[in-house]
């Protein structure tokens, strides 16, 4: 008569768990998070899922395991990017929400008047409170485009119009 409760013990000390499950995470829209999930044991295959959707590596969206750790990194995060992200591997999983709020983007230096003389240069600059921001220059209701006499520039939160009479 063989001891067969060796075997359940070693199966048991083998079996998978969670160490660490992913956590809600809250950012603003264009910011960076990453998803962390600590296993028992190194080495295992997972997947990610947003909203049971399977998710693969892409510019946005880095995939990475090392060791026991599983890490899903997104950058540049969009509204639409809120959801519900999963990991599962070998029978067990995590989940985690992701709340991605709208920036409150202002303008914190405004656009100044200017007085030139006919012929002359003029530059107009304003700065808002958010870096990468898209931002359109219009004059009266037309929308302002670069050519050889008008320099668009955009810096940090720096946003400047340069109409250069030659």
């Amino acid at each position: 008569m063989g001891d067969k409760s060796g075997g359940k013990v070693a199966a048991a000390m083998n079996r998978i768990q969670v160490v660490k499950g992913l956590e809600d995470l809250e950012v603003c829209e264009s910011d960076s998070c990453v998803f962390e999930v600590t296993l028992s044991l190194a080495y295992i295959d997972g997947l990610w899922l947003k909203d049971g959707v399977r998710l693969k590596s892409k510019p946005t969206c880095r995939i990475s395991a090392h060791g026991k750790r599983h890490t899903l990194e997104l950058t540049r995060v969009i509204i639409g990017d809120t959801g519900l992200f999963s990991f599962q591997a070998d029978g067990v999983q995590s989940s985690g929400r992701l709340t991605v709020t709208a920036r409150d983007i202002k303008i914190v230096k405004e656009l100044e008047d200017a007085n030139v003389m006919e012929r002359q240069s003029v530059s107009f600059l304003c700065k808002v409170n958010f870096e990468d921001v898209d931002g359109r220059w219009y004059r009266d209701s037309s929308r302002i485009r670069p050519s050889d006499n008008i320099k668009i520039r955009h810096d940090g939160e720096e946003y400047s119009v340069l109409y250069h009479n030659r």
